[in-house]
């Protein structure tokens, strides 16, 4: 970001965050992307935003996105966040990490690095994965990544309950 907008502040990345929010209209969900997800989610490799590249492993979330959202929650939180950048399988072949959940504030967390995006299912049939949102009006009804065959054949699904007790 220094490149293009030179040197930032932290307060300065979460206020440009915080007024691009105010834009969207009330009556649409506010969603936002961002490249790494959150501070705040936890420090175990299998976190969220957890380093799982070296050890010891730490929180490796945005700090100016976790302010952002704490900011945003005092007038309208966002009722998602979609971000990448942590790969779902975790280095050295030590598991997955949580990919859906919800914040404290409410708002959901999708982590949409499933890498590789594509493979192939136990009868060889090529998948590829893709990460769902479905909304209600500004309500959102579902989260879930999903692997679809090349014909749009739904083949599998894993689903964040919309019911659940909020995770962090």
């Amino acid at each position: 970001m220094e490149a293009v907008y030179g040197p930032v502040t932290l307060e300065a990345s979460a206020e440009r965050i915080v007024k691009a929010a105010a834009d969207v209209p009330a009556d649409q969900p506010l969603i936002v992307m961002a490249h790494c997800g959150p501070s705040g989610l936890g420090s175990e490799a299998a976190s969220p935003c957890g380093r799982d590249w070296k050890t010891p492993a730490v929180d490796w979330g945005d700090q100016d996105l976790a302010l952002a959202l704490d900011l945003m929650a005092r007038t309208r939180p966002a009722d998602l966040v979609i971000f990448g950048h942590m790969h779902h399988a975790l280095k050295r072949g030590s598991g997955f990490r949580q990919t859906l959940l919800r914040h404290r504030q409410g708002t959901a967390l999708i982590n949409a690095a499933c890498v590789p995006r594509s493979g192939v299912d136990g009868e060889g049939r090529p998948l590829l994965h893709l990460s769902w949102a479905e909304f209600k009006g500004s309500h959102l009804i579902q989260l879930a990544h999903r692997w679809y065959t090349p014909e749009a054949e739904l083949i599998h699904q894993e689903q964040l309950p919309m019911d659940a007790s909020l995770s962090c």
